[in-house]
């Protein structure tokens, strides 16, 4: 089957599935006031992308079993970033096919099931949704423990052709303008937890299911004084099954509950990973914003303001280091497909998370309350305030123009709807700080510190009659 026109895209959207946005049901997702911008940001990838070549597919469906690899891989879905439902796919597969190996070993037929769904959405340049986070209810109470089964996804029945399964997953981004509902456990499971131990996938337009969709889109209709959330934006979907029945071939994990972490632990991983190939970059972009935001306010030789930016450049340069060293230090499954070091992945999450208020609070204290009082390009344009507002926003090296268009592009991006979805999404996606620490501390090697410590001390199996072993402190 040829690849998909961003025409077809839009069409395929149009197959009876349930979406509601503001109590309403969305019967035209390529056309819903608050859902054409992203389906529209689809479309425009999935025509940059095609090829009516026989074989020719979307590069994000290529498993990478190299470095080289994935960098190549990285390097062609450049041009894709504004879409996240091509994001989420990659995630979404690379998930599958990191646990294949482990899965296989429970069962043959999950390792054999996930690959051929992976062939099965490359031929059809389908899109996949990362369905993972389950509505939880009481959260210090197990799955099979809440007053509300179906505060977990698990399974209510099933026959010899398949399951049926019933419950709730949470902002699930771009569901409703994708294809595939890729579910997975969301954490570990105990012995008499297994029907929460489900892992499949199933089409969004399957009956049973419901998508109830929050956006950060913009709902003025002059969308220029949002530059960035005006033309790029993505729904959040509350996911909602009712009894829908998955069939054999979809399953990939049905019961295993010793392995139900394998998928999580992967899924999350490559989540934290899939900013890797420019962390960067947009940790140096951040910066640059900083710099922007203090020659445009005439406070750029500021003694204190240069020690800001200099925290800025030593964040960003660590996230640059970062991200190279969990792509040299990768590793490969049993089936030869590469994997990020979950240790510098999951540090370099950490350490970008907690940078971040601190980031925000710089770019902020440097742009000043116009930030957020920055007249509108509506206000700008009007031929009774234009020259009054032009006088008061001319800067040295810097139109008014330019200067409104920064405030305006660090306000939508930082303190505006969409600011505050990318905040609480960067610290939470792929889990929060406290799993990143564990997953640190899990992968980090304690014992091969602690025997480095020992032999600078001479102790243990180190201790000898002289001094040869003993290591003084390296001042930094």
């Amino acid at each position: 089957m040829p690849m998909m026109t961003g025409a077809q895209y839009k069409e395929s959207l149009k197959d009876g599935r349930l979406t509601y946005i503001d109590g309403d049901q969305v019967t035209d997702p390529p056309n819903h006031p608050l859902l054409k911008t992203a389906v529209n940001v689809a479309a425009r990838v999935y025509d940059s992308f095609y090829s009516a070549d026989p074989g020719a597919f979307n590069p994000t469906y290529i498993i990478p079993k190299s470095l080289e690899e994935f960098r190549d891989r990285q390097a062609k879905l450049s041009k894709g970033v504004t879409d996240m439902s091509l994001g989420t796919t990659g995630v979404s597969l690379l998930a599958l096919t990191s646990a294949a190996a482990t899965l296989g070993t429970l069962n043959p037929a999950y390792r054999d099931r996930i690959y051929a769904y992976v062939d099965y959405c490359r031929e059809k340049d389908l899109r996949c949704a990362e369905v993972i986070t389950d509505s939880k209810g009481h959260r210090k109470k197990r799955p099979n423990k809440q007053s509300d089964p179906d505060f977990y996804v698990h399974v209510v029945d099933r026959n010899s052709d398949g399951v049926f399964i019933t419950g709730a997953k949470m902002h699930i981004s771009a569901a409703s303008i994708e294809h595939e509902l890729v579910i997975m456990p969301t954490k570990a499971m105990y012995p008499g937890e297994e029907d929460y131990a489900i892992a499949c996938a199933v089409p969004v337009n399957a009956h049973g299911v419901s998508i109830i969709d929050m956006t950060y889109a913009p709902r003025n209709e002059d969308v220029r004084h949002y530059p960035i959330s005006g033309k790029v934006n993505c729904p959040e979907g509350f996911v909602i099954f009712d009894n829908v029945f998955v069939p054999n071939e979809r399953i990939f994990l049905d019961g295993e509950t010793a392995h139900a972490a394998t998928l999580a632990h992967s899924l999350g991983l490559w989540e934290r990973a899939a900013g890797l190939g420019d962390a960067g970059e947009a940790a140096d972009r951040e910066v640059g914003m900083a710099a922007l935001l203090a020659e445009a306010n005439g406070v750029a030789d500021d003694p204190r303001i240069k020690d800001q930016l200099a925290n800025l450049v030593v964040y960003a340069t660590m996230c640059r280091a970062a991200g190279e060293a969990a792509m040299v230090n990768a590793t490969q499954t049993a089936d030869g497909n590469m994997m990020p070091s979950p240790l510098f992945v999951s540090a370099l999450k950490y350490f970008k998370s907690e940078f971040r208020a601190k980031l925000l609070d710089i770019q902020h204290d440097i742009a000043g309350d116009q930030l957020v009082n920055a007249p509108t390009v509506g206000d700008f344009e009007n031929p009774d305030l234009h020259a009054g507002l032009a006088a008061s926003f001319a800067a040295p090296g810097f139109t008014p123009e330019d200067r409104l268009r920064l405030f305006h592009y660090v306000r939508d991006t930082t303190a505006d709807a969409y600011g505050g979805w990318a905040f609480v999404t960067g610290q939470l996606a792929g889990g929060g700080q406290h799993a990143q620490r564990i997953v640190t501390m899990r992968q980090y090697d304690m014992e091969h510190a602690k025997e480095i410590a020992a032999r600078a001390v001479g102790i243990g199996k180190y201790a000898k009659k002289g001094e040869e072993n003993l290591r003084p402190i390296t001042p930094v």
